[in-house]
């Protein structure tokens, strides 16, 4: 398993590139332990050792990425960047600790210009210089993007990320780096992956039921929580409480697992990083009056242009879409549609700009279907929308 996991550690990790492909099952969830060690450990210097949504949603994401790009290897140094820009603009770092986990996205771009031509000190001191950089202006890049797209994706760091990769890849041609489109996608870990998502299930709901005894008013709490919009932030553990997100966080995982198993497409690292994203963010924002008619969208759209339902090109954009249910729960459910149907067809396309650098490929994606669509929906009459 370790020979299986240094493979994992030394090999390209830009999209689209399989953890359960390269290094095995064992490899993989190795990987998958390490993202829980270290997001417990960045979690565990907080003032309070009480999650909320939004770190619940990071810890979600972070755990998701070890299924197919991020590893300790191409994510500690974006963390020690991140670390020395709290230094320097004397914060406290804990509170930057979400930031920390979803600043890994980016770490392909670390894998890359450590490993593309080979590993050497030149290429070892590019990537510290690369992943340093990166990790000292994901902070206020992240907290000013959010502007740009008025908390209309829930994927704000994926938006974010996807700028710095797209800035980024405009130096390889000048380093002798080029991209070559390679991907690794698995079809032997459905099984193992099945069993994992429903052992989460099974803890969600036991999480539910727990709460459900100590939370009066239980079934009202829940319906304050789908009639919200989702819109960031939208802190669902802090509003409702962990017995209703809990719930939540359930029902949304159950319903977007049984849209994947009606595919009969077996689950791969990218497919199980998204249903992970779906629950996560079940905690922080998407719900399932918010998130399906993005899926809707998403479904009209690849049948609309003939496309495949039985493939990954119809389940990420399917998963990882949710991050504009903001949209829907805020305008309605036909501009969902639109929302999800839109994105659908903007994801390929802006995958050239970042080169698979972005973990987070929707979630760049998302932030200009929201920064477009969110002006315009807003000139409509208020008897148009759901406001």
């Amino acid at each position: 398993m370790l020979s299986d996991y240094w493979r994992l550690l030394t090999h390209q990790t830009y999209l689209m590139h399989d953890f359960f492909e390269i290094g095995g099952i064992s490899a993989t969830f190795l990987n998958v332990s390490f993202h829980f060690l270290i997001a417990f450990l960045l979690m565990k210097e907080r003032e309070t050792f009480r999650y909320n949504g939004l770190q619940i949603a990071a810890i979600g994401i972070f755990v998701g990425h070890a299924f197919f790009g991020s590893h300790p290897l191409n994510f500690l140094p974006i963390i020690f960047g991140i670390w020395l820009y709290v230094r320097y603009t004397e914060q406290n770092f804990s509170r930057n600790a979400s930031i920390c986990l979803f600043s890994a996205s980016n770490g392909p771009i670390v894998s890359f210009i450590l490993f593309n031509n080979g590993f050497s000190f030149k290429s070892f001191m590019l990537a510290m210089v690369f992943a340093i950089t990166i990790g000292f202006i994901a902070v206020p890049l992240a907290e000013h993007m959010i502007k740009f797209h008025q908390g209309f994706t829930l994927y704000n760091f994926g938006f974010t990320a996807g700028i710095i990769a797209m800035f980024a890849v405009l130096f390889f041609p000048m380093l002798n780096y080029e991209v070559k489109a390679v991907t690794y996608i698995s079809d032997h870990a459905h099984t193992y992956a099945l069993i994992y998502v429903m052992l989460i299930l099974m803890l969600l709901i036991v999480l539910a039921v727990v709460g459900h005894k100590s939370t009066p008013h239980y079934r009202e709490e829940y319906s304050r929580l789908i009639d919200s919009a989702g819109r960031v932030p939208a802190d669902f553990v802090t509003r409702f409480g962990y017995g209703v997100s809990a719930m939540n966080m359930f029902l949304n995982g159950s319903i977007y697992l049984a849209l994947i198993l009606l595919t009969n497409f077996p689950i791969n690292g990218s497919v199980i990083g998204g249903l992970i994203s779906v629950i996560a963010f079940s905690a922080f924002g998407k719900h399932p009056r918010n998130a399906l008619p993005i899926a809707v969208g998403v479904a009209l759209a690849i049948l609309l242009s003939g496309g495949d339902f039985q493939s990954q090109t119809f389940l990420l954009p399917l998963l990882f879409g949710t991050s504009l249910a903001p949209i829907a729960g805020q305008f309605g459910f036909v501009y969902g549609i639109l929302a999800g149907f839109l994105h659908y067809h903007l994801v390929n396309s802006v995958f050239v700009l970042h080169l698979g650098m972005n973990l987070y490929n929707n979630g760049f994606s998302s932030g200009f279907v929201a920064a477009f669509l969110v002006p315009l929906l807003e000139l409509l009459p208020d008897s148009w929308v759901r406001k």
